[in-house]
């Protein structure tokens, strides 16, 4: 029995814990993002019952969907990403970090803004409105500045595009989210465009890909930006513009998969979660990109809106932090092919929402998936949470530089 668990969940390598020069604030923002998964997961599971079916509607259900929305967005993929961009994004962009006590302090402001901006009275919410938008707008400035005192040749394929996308989740909370159009242009422009940076210095730093450089990056930039544009015009102004969006969005991807030469990294690689993870995100981006290309004036942003999310935003959470966590406390999350496991399960999920947005499966396949979401968070969360735990803990002040 125990050679046929370690042939399917093989040891991996001890880890040592990481030497922290500062104090780390990448716990505290996941600690938040642990917060915002529950909850968001918990009120997406009531709204898939009632979309199906199997529960009655509650007669403000688009204020339920409106909520959803801003705690995946905000609140749950928001604080993953600040957390990273602000903890690794000065490496990423090849720029100094600011201090620890600077960027922490936009965290209580995403804690409060989401927390006023679900309420129905019109005064707090536009209050929590402006203090998440400070929670974005802050770190934006911040990588901004790094990006331009770092390395030249990062500006324009990660340090602006990843600042840009802060800026633009810094509106989310004044858009109507509960729209699946204007939702599925702040994840395009918003968290897959910071998704993509993040990519960038995984498949170089981990992959042992290329950089993206030189003119190919200033094409990979204007190709994001007409993206941002046509998916700008598709939200607000004309459906019909997703086709063109999808091309966009296609080719941004193309050219980062090429140009990094991630496809030879990737298959150069064993079997392991960094890799899966890229693999399921980037298939799920080029899937979401092409739906609206073939579907036309049939296209249901919903379907991509919860393949991006539930699909590409969430697996990538779940597989980096989980080694991310690992690397500073030097223990473990889970076992790495465990967790690959865990990213083909979820994926699973995630395609199976995704195809009940245009109106296949049944009630049956439903519940499955709630009870299959639940085992896997619960698996995921709980040494998730113990190992953030351990990064604060193991912080000394005296070694702060």
């Amino acid at each position: 029995m125990n050679k046929f668990v370690e042939k399917i969940l093989p040891t991996d390598p001890p880890l040592q814990p990481m030497k922290l020069t500062r104090e780390p604030i990448v716990n505290r923002y996941w600690a938040t993002g642990l917060v915002g998964i529950v909850l968001g997961f918990v009120l997406g599971c009531f709204l898939w019952l009632w979309q199906q079916g199997i529960l009655v509607s509650p007669d403000d259900y688009f204020n339920f969907k409106l909520s959803h929305a801003r705690l995946q967005i905000i609140l749950f993929a928001g604080s993953f990403l600040l957390g990273f961009a602000l903890q690794a994004g000065p490496h990423v962009i090849g720029g100094p970090p600011p201090s620890s006590r600077t960027v922490i302090f936009f965290l209580p402001f995403l804690w409060a803004g989401t927390a006023l901006s679900l309420l129905e009275d019109p005064v707090l919410r536009m209050a929590g409105n402006a203090m998440v938008s400070v929670a974005f707008a802050g770190p934006a400035y911040l990588l901004l500045n790094i990006t331009l005192a770092g390395n030249p040749d990062f500006r324009i394929p990660r340090g602006i595009p990843i600042a840009a996308s802060f800026l633009l989740l810094a509106t989310s909370p004044w858009l109507e989210l509960d729209d699946p159009g204007v939702a599925l242009f702040v994840i395009w422009c918003g968290p897959i465009t910071a998704v993509l940076v993040a990519a960038q210095q995984l498949t170089n730093n981990v992959l042992g890909g290329k950089l993206l450089q030189g003119q190919k990056s200033v094409l990979f930039a204007v190709a994001l930006f007409l993206a941002w544009l046509a998916s700008a015009g598709a939200a607000f102004f004309d459906d019909s513009y997703w086709r063109l969006s999808g091309i966009l969005w296609a080719v941004v991807l193309y050219i980062q998969v090429k140009e990094t030469d991630f496809i030879p990294s990737a298959m150069r690689q064993k079997f392991t979660s960094i890799q899966v993870v890229l693999l399921l995100a980037f298939s799920e981006i080029a899937i979401s990109a092409i739906m609206p290309v073939l579907s036309g004036d049939d296209f249901i942003p919903d379907a991509a809106v919860h393949l991006l999310g539930a699909g590409v935003i969430t697996t990538l959470i779940l597989g980096v932090a989980a080694r991310v966590a690992g690397f500073f406390c030097g223990d473990l999350v889970l076992r790495d092919r465990g967790l690959t496991y865990l990213l083909f399960a979820w994926t699973f999920l995630a395609v199976t929402r995704t195809l009940t947005s245009i109106g296949l499966g049944n009630s049956g396949w439903t519940m499955a998936m709630v009870y299959l979401g639940v085992v896997i968070l619960i698996i995921w969360i709980v040494p998730m949470a113990n190992r953030l735990i351990k990064i604060g803990k193991q912080f000394n002040p005296a070694d702060n530089s």
